[in-house]
């Protein structure tokens, strides 16, 4: 009789913690909170990774448009006009320090050939005057006309890293730069070309 009373009093007493288990909602948030937050995480580094990355190279947009713009406006520079005008880009890139490279060239089209007839780079802040082929596109290539195209480059390098995941690492951040290129040719506001002095 005793061994059926302790044996009923165990199965209550598993029937009444089984039931507890099931009721209690204590630790349901630390769970979830376990499995969201690692996710929440990644999604809140990659969204400020890739915004920042994006307004990198918007930036790195905004410096060839304006160096470009303020070059065609003129029918003749020095060298320190163009240089004096590429510094801008340290101005219109805060508050990111990627390193930029500028480069200007002076294009001149005829007979269907664009050729370079004056270049000028901000890493080195100096001009020279060449004559080398340039590769322009079909729909602007247009004979007797002169082109300024100005080419800036940059390396972005993201602060946190970006996700990736390997079979034998698993999810790993990784802060392999990224190059950036933008090129804009604009024809000369006054006159029909732009000489370097």
């Amino acid at each position: 009789m005793e061994l059926k009373h302790i044996a009923r009093s165990a199965r209550f007493s598993a029937a009444l913690l089984a039931s507890r288990f099931a009721r209690e909602a204590r630790g349901v948030a630390a769970v979830e909170f376990a499995f969201i937050a690692p996710i929440m995480i990644l999604l809140f580094v990659g969204t400020i990774e890739l915004s920042a990355g994006i307004s990198t190279n918007r930036k790195l947009s905004r410096v060839s448009s304006a160096v470009s713009d303020l070059i065609t406006q003129s029918q003749s520079l020095t060298q320190n006009d163009i240089v004096s005008i590429m510094d801008i880009s340290s101005k219109i890139m805060y508050p990111y320090k990627e390193t930029i490279e500028i480069e200007i060239n002076g294009i001149e089209i005829a007979s269907g050939q664009a050729k370079a007839k004056w270049r000028c780079l901000l890493s080195t802040g100096s001009c020279s005057t060449v004559n080398q082929n340039y590769d322009v596109p079909t729909k602007i290539k247009k004979d007797g006309t002169f082109l300024v195209a100005a080419e800036v480059t940059a390396t972005y390098t993201p602060s946190f890293g970006w996700a990736h995941y390997e079979k034998d690492k698993g999810v790993y951040f990784s802060r392999t730069p990224i190059a950036m290129r933008e090129e804009l040719f604009l024809r000369p506001r006054i006159g029909s070309s732009v000489t370097l002095k």
